[in-house]
């Protein structure tokens, strides 16, 4: 098994995705790993046997470390026709679309928020910018948000807490039953309690 089978297995590759190349390069502190991911030929055609590929576009993402290396992915990621005539990039099985980072490193940046570790601490530990760390939590709050389900909430707690010295305030909402966050938002009194309910009601 060469080196290239064996990344290849560590990233959990199907086909028609294989690693083509193996690279360690010059970073700005160390050498990093890159990995170059190709599909298989032939893969892509429509039912007339005639390739459906338009054109390739390069991408790289940021992917969890290999030991100490930091770890980049690169691919040419194939544009197809589709039957109505467009043209439209393929997914891939490591990366959501759009993000430069794949699934596995979002997964381990949001254990560590999870873990109630500062998103500025989460960037200096796996050597992002906090903004875009930000980025990564947004999008999957929103997908959380969007697929919560209070319907089994029965009793709601409310409280007021300093998200810093000063008068920062937040409010959360509660499932006192799981002790589960249910909604959080910024000031307190009668108008985050309106908030909450409006959030509620979007739930049904």
């Amino acid at each position: 098994m060469n080196s290239e089978q064996i990344f290849q297995l560590a990233l959990g590759l199907n086909e028609p995705w294989y690693v083509s190349k193996v690279e360690f390069l010059d970073g700005d502190y160390q050498k990093e790993l890159h990995l170059t991911i190709d599909y298989k030929v032939g893969f892509f055609i429509d039912k007339t046997g005639k390739s459906t590929v338009h054109d390739r576009v390069d991408r790289k993402w940021r992917h969890q470390n290999f030991f100490e290396h930091k770890c980049y992915l690169h691919c040419k990621i194939p544009r197809v026709k589709t039957v109505e005539n467009k043209v439209e990039q393929v997914s891939v099985p490591w990366a959501r679309e759009g993000s430069g980072f794949t699934l596995l490193f979002e997964a381990f940046s949001m254990l560590l928020i999870e873990q109630e570790m500062p998103v500025n601490k989460v960037g200096k530990v796996i050597g992002v910018y906090p903004n875009r760390i930000w980025n990564i939590f947004n999008y999957w709050l929103g997908i959380a948000y969007c697929g919560a389900d209070h319907s089994d909430i029965s009793t709601l707690g409310i409280d007021e807490t300093s998200s810093k010295k000063g008068h920062d305030y937040i409010t959360v909402a509660v499932d006192m039953k799981t002790s589960r966050v249910v909604h959080a938002t910024e000031g307190k009194g009668a108008d985050t309690i309106t908030k909450i309910a409006d959030y509620l009601e979007t739930k049904g």
